[in-house]
């Protein structure tokens, strides 16, 4: 069955799915609250108001659907919000608190208020269970329009056979291909898994279903594109199979390694949620307010020895603090889009987007400018796009009387001190010819999401001067000699996220810092030990002006009056750490940092490694090996799951102990291999994987009588090439030891 994800509580929500369909497509009622909402009327009245209004230009979706359900009577409102939930209910790339919010608001279009703690809106049951990429999003009045046609459809049947039709496989597919635009949909295939989880893949496109065949070798995707749902779903079933018998479990999940190694590039997202090509024309939909559940800012380390899914754990916190293009609201989307590109591309694009010759006290309110601006804390953006737009100025132009000047060309000056860029601009400067495209296409419609976070991987000379300000070696742009370089106060990782989330204070800003015992962190984080404590946290009003929390000066950013940068650490800013154990204990971490943070234990997970491989119990072998570790040394110096996850083979079980595993425990016992051949013996006594030879002192130096040791053992690693399955399970068990 295709019900095992490692990350997600399949059951529960497809066991919500199926509930779904019996209550409100077999029966008339509803999910979310009482009497008789999914019925045949309900449909037709969302027919006339919404499939008969379609508003496909641009434009935000639920502020279109309102306008459409205007004059629609309650019940029908609420059944709208019925579908968005049964929609929400599969994709795990949208957060709860996005869905729930939704599904609240339709409801509450009909007069009447949903409890937020109702059962089906919980955050288990609104986790989701795989993602719905980027189409559930970009093609939402798609799906509803389905799925409002899927209600027209089964709703024009007798009871009995709308519950046959859900409770036969063979059946189901031949009224579900009945349904128009349904070779394009997810939900068809969102449904097809709540109805049928034993026979079908927990895939909402064929997109990954094409991949994983053409991965493992079943077909290419050239021939798959050819196929039926039943021949793609009964190659997948062979294929799970065959997978759950060379593993010996039924624990299958393609998204998990190793089976993901075997299809999926690295960091290649999870289902394009697609069957079609992306429509452009729905854009964005602001997501809530931002507001905390638990009022402080969040400062969390992960800690653990290496190996146990720490950094793949931050990676999966990043879809808190990204935008998919038709989430995305338009003051985030702004300070994402201005993000990625310099002042000048900023102001050539403001400039091009104007269209017109304009002075430059006009071009700073211009929102590209503006948002530049906020995300920066610039107090002299008028000296800043002065110098820009005359340092790219054309020699000829005798408006300006600035000598130092480079290309790009961009702009040119008239005689009454009015800007605009020059007709070849596009051709100077593709940067800023780029950010213009994007800017008139808006949010939603250039497909990128916008992250809200930065990462960085500390190390040992990373300092202060990287992470918040310092003085950084730049090409000075007004210098009389071209190509001078000079030094510039720059703002580190940490201040341009400050900046960021100070600039958009409705929206949750994370750091990810990988590794953070690597580097001097009382040196590193200076004075921000103190303003990144919850209580401590910034907070602005709508002018920038401090109301709550602290700010401090930054050192060398005072001028000649002595006046410095004020600097807080705003509250909508969490802050996340790994901090591997084998290198650096938690207890010898600064106290003032530990105060400062919450710390979640990441330990070695053995239900990740439930297999056989060939006969070797791979998660009885790790941890035996980390019992014997920790009575040797101590809990900080296991070795995590993730060195096993990739292991598929016998061959491969021996190459990470040849190269991974035994190379880490000579790092944890600084090469002492008694110890080493403790934690590798086998129960039955020795060490299949080393080869114990004594050295005596006269064989080696002779007659010397100087020698105070009479003799030494020496071990050498076997030959990886006789490592068996019994000499892997000889860890373990005694019953098959090698002799």
């Amino acid at each position: 069955m295709a019900l095992y994800t490692y990350h997600h509580d399949a059951p529960t929500i497809t066991a919500a799915g199926r509930e779904w369909v019996q209550r409100c497509l077999v029966r008339d009622g509803s999910i979310l609250g009482e009497g008789a909402i999914s019925t045949a009327a309900n449909y037709d009245v969302l027919d006339r108001h919404f499939l008969q209004r379609l508003d496909v230009g641009s434009g935000n979706f639920f502020e279109k659907l309102r306008t459409q359900l205007e004059d629609a009577p309650p019940p029908a409102r609420k059944l709208m919000a019925e579908l968005l939930w049964a929609l929400f209910l599969f994709p795990s790339n949208i957060t709860e608190d996005t869905k729930r919010a939704k599904v609240l608001q339709v409801w509450g279009w009909s007069g009447e208020t949903l409890d937020p703690s109702h059962p089906m809106l919980t955050d288990k049951m609104l986790d989701g269970i795989g993602s719905g990429g980027m189409g559930v999003n970009t093609n939402r009045w798609r799906e509803m329009v389905y799925l409002v046609r899927l209600g027209q459809s089964i709703k024009s049947l007798p009871i009995e056979e709308r519950a046959g039709i859900f409770a036969d496989y063979d059946r189901f597919l031949a009224w579900i291909d009945t349904i128009p635009e349904s070779g394009d949909r997810q939900f068809r295939h969102m449904l097809r898994y709540f109805l049928f989880p034993e026979r079908v893949e927990r895939m909402s496109s064929n997109g990954d279903r094409y991949k994983v065949l053409q991965g493992f070798g079943v077909a290419t995707a050239r021939e798959t594109r050819r196929w039926t749902d039943r021949q793609l779903d009964d190659a997948l079933l062979e294929l799970r199979r065959n997978l759950e018998q060379r593993y010996g479990t039924t624990e299958i999940d393609f998204y998990v390694e190793p089976l993901r190694d075997q299809w999926k590039k690295p960091n290649e997202p999870d289902d394009t949620g697609t069957d079609e090509e992306v429509d452009t024309r729905v854009v964005a939909e602001p997501v809530p307010a931002y507001s905390r559940k638990h009022g402080a800012a969040r400062n969390l380390i992960l800690y653990g020895p290496p190996g146990t899914g720490k950094t793949w754990k931050l990676q999966q916190l990043f879809a808190r603090y990204t935008d998919q293009p038709a989430d995305v609201d338009r003051a985030t989307w702004e300070l994402g889009l201005v993000a990625r590109f310099g002042w000048r591309a900023v102001i050539a694009a403001a400039l091009a987007d104007l269209a017109h010759p304009i002075k430059v006290t006009s071009l700073e309110q211009h929102a590209l400018i503006k948002a530049k601006a906020s995300q920066r804390k610039r107090s002299n953006v008028r000296a800043t796009v002065w110098g820009y737009l005359q340092s790219h100025t054309p020699l000829e132009v005798t408006t300006v009387n600035v000598a130092d000047r480079r290309p790009p060309f961009l702009f040119t000056k008239n005689e009454a001190s009015d800007w605009t860029v020059l007709p070849e601009w596009r051709d100077g400067d593709s940067d800023a010819a780029e950010l213009l495209d994007s800017w008139k296409a808006g949010p939603g419609v250039s497909g990128r999401a916008v992250a809200r976070y930065r990462v960085v991987t500390f190390h040992p000379s990373y300092s202060y001067e990287d992470f918040v300000i310092g003085l950084r070696p730049v090409v000075m742009e007004n210098s009389g000699e071209r190509g001078t370089t000079g030094f510039r106060m720059m703002d580190g990782v940490f201040k341009q996220i400050c900046a960021e989330a100070r600039a958009n204070p409705g929206k949750p800003y994370a750091l990810f810092i990988d590794e953070i015992n690597r580097a001097n962190i009382a040196k590193v984080f200076g004075e921000l030990i103190t303003l990144i404590e919850p209580d401590k946290r910034a907070r602005y009003d709508a002018e920038g002006a401090l109301v709550g929390g602290m700010e401090v000066q930054l050192p060398g950013t005072g001028d000649e009056d002595g006046d410095g940068e004020r600097f807080g650490v705003p509250e909508n800013l969490d802050l996340y750490g790994t901090m591997n154990t084998a290198d650096r204990s938690i207890a010898l971490l600064d106290i003032a940092l530990r105060r400062r943070f919450e710390f979640e234990e990441m330990p070695p997970d053995y239900r990740v490694l439930q297999r056989r491989i060939e006969g070797v119990e791979l998660a009885r072998l790790l941890q035996a090996i980390n019992e014997r570790l920790e009575f040797l040394a101590d809990r900080d110096r296991l070795i995590g799951h993730a060195y096993f996850t990739r292991v598929a083979s016998l061959e491969d079980l021996r190459t990470a102990f040849r190269l991974q595993v035994i190379p880490l425990l000579q790092e944890y016992f600084f090469d002492d291999w008694s110890r080493i051949a403790l934690v590798l013996a086998a129960r039955s006594g020795g060490s299949p994987f080393l080869r114990a030879e004594s050295l005596a002192a006269a064989d080696v130096f002779g007659g010397h009588a100087d020698i105070s040791a009479q003799e030494r053992v020496r071990y050498t690693l076997t030959d990886s090439a006789t490592w068996t399955a019994e000499t892997f399970r000889s860890i373990y068990d005694t019953s098959d030891a090698p002799a």
